[in-house]
């Protein structure tokens, strides 16, 4: 094994990747705390295994692709997980998944309201695409930038027929658009799910760690905003309109719908004095992957499954240990946990609690 990543705990480095609109100085904010700049990199890609896809754009490579840096040397972890996959990720995700993380996991910033979008469901891509993924996902609202009252849109609220739909997205009748459409008010601490189909769309000034299966198929139905134009090889999954309007859900929710239904309930796993480990999206929802959340007001050890986990800090400030190797760490900071790591012990600052998302593949499906 490459001794200088023969690490249990892997601090990760930032991944910024671009996109078709602005955002990402609160990650700037994250990276450095001091304040940043929007710009067209608006997005922090996790432990990332999976290709950036941005037609239109100048190609860079490996774009999405995380790396791995330590005193002397830097790798791509993609390629980490090839060679020493048993290490990372363990012999169960191998067999299941091969040296591919399995979710897409994302620090996500906006400044601008997102543009109107669906993904396939998996079962659609399966069939017309030969992916085992679609792209469901799901968003752990994390912050709310000041003077914004914190919203999405989710699902029609006013459905169309399918006909009209195609009618206002070929001719881009923004005003008809919009009207299918009510704001579903969000705030800080929510955990959504967007399953494949439904039309969506991050309201502005909304920061959240944005968790999906890890692929890049989309349909676009504005093609432009704020004068940010989506190429035409963006919109339909390189395939024409027809077929790329297929794979909406015009059932009509009701935002009180939509809450009950995609706004979910943390279910309590373990709790005792100073520890509390929640499940914050599991296998009911996706057979994907997992998100938890563990809440730690005094020191911990925490004995881990044999899988790999990513792990987010939210909140609070103290210290992550493994054996001989111990990292200070403050809101924003990520790791991953191989899955070699049987335990880890957080030590929370006096007086703090350590607020940790973690989240990991489905091996077990």
């Amino acid at each position: 094994m490459n001794t200088s990543f023969a690490k249990e705990i892997l601090k990760l480095q930032s991944n910024r990747v671009r996109r078709n609109y602005r955002g990402g100085a609160l990650l700037d904010m994250l990276e450095t705390g001091t304040p940043g700049e929007d710009s067209f990199k608006p997005e922090d890609w996790i432990a990332s295994t999976t290709l950036a896809i941005n037609p239109g754009l100048p190609e860079i490579s490996n774009e999405g692709l995380a790396e791995i840096t330590s005193i002397d040397n830097k790798i791509i972890l993609k390629k980490l997980f090839q060679e020493e996959g048993h290490f990372y990720l363990g012999e169960k995700h191998l067999q299941t998944l091969g040296p591919e993380l399995g979710f897409l996991l994302k620090f996500l910033d906006s400044s601008m309201r997102l543009h109107v979008q669906a993904h396939p469901t998996a079962n659609f891509a399966k069939k017309h695409f030969g992916s085992p993924y679609g792209k469901f996902e799901a968003y752990f609202i994390i912050g709310v930038r000041d003077d914004v009252q914190g919203y999405i849109r989710l699902g029609f609220q006013h459905p169309p027929t399918p006909e009209e739909w195609k009618r206002i997205v070929l001719e881009q009748d923004i005003e008809a658009m919009d009207k299918c459409f009510e704001k579903i008010p969000v705030k800080e601490g929510e955990v959504w799910i967007v399953p494949g189909g439904l039309p969506h769309a991050l309201g502005e000034g909304l920061l959240v760690i944005e968790i999906m299966e890890p692929s890049d198929l989309v349909v676009r139905c504005e093609f432009e905003r704020e004068g940010i134009i989506v190429p035409p090889p963006a919109r339909f999954m390189k395939k024409d309109p027809d077929f790329a309007l297929k794979i909406f859900n015009f059932t009509g929710l009701s935002p009180e719908k939509v809450r009950e239904q995609f706004c979910l309930k943390p279910q309590i796993l373990h709790s005792k004095e100073g520890f509390c480990e929640e499940l914050l999206i599991g296998s009911k929802h996706t057979p994907c992957f997992e998100v938890k959340r563990i809440k730690v007001s005094k020191q911990y050890c925490r004995k881990k499954n044999r899988h790999v986990e990513i792990a987010v800090v939210t909140s609070g400030t103290g210290i992550i240990m493994h054996n001989d190797s111990s990292f200070v760490v403050n809101r924003g900071e990520r790791f991953l946990f191989a899955a070699a790591t049987e335990e880890i012990t957080i030590i929370p600052d006096s007086g703090e609690e350590i607020e940790i998302v973690i989240s990991s593949p489905n091996i077990n499906k």
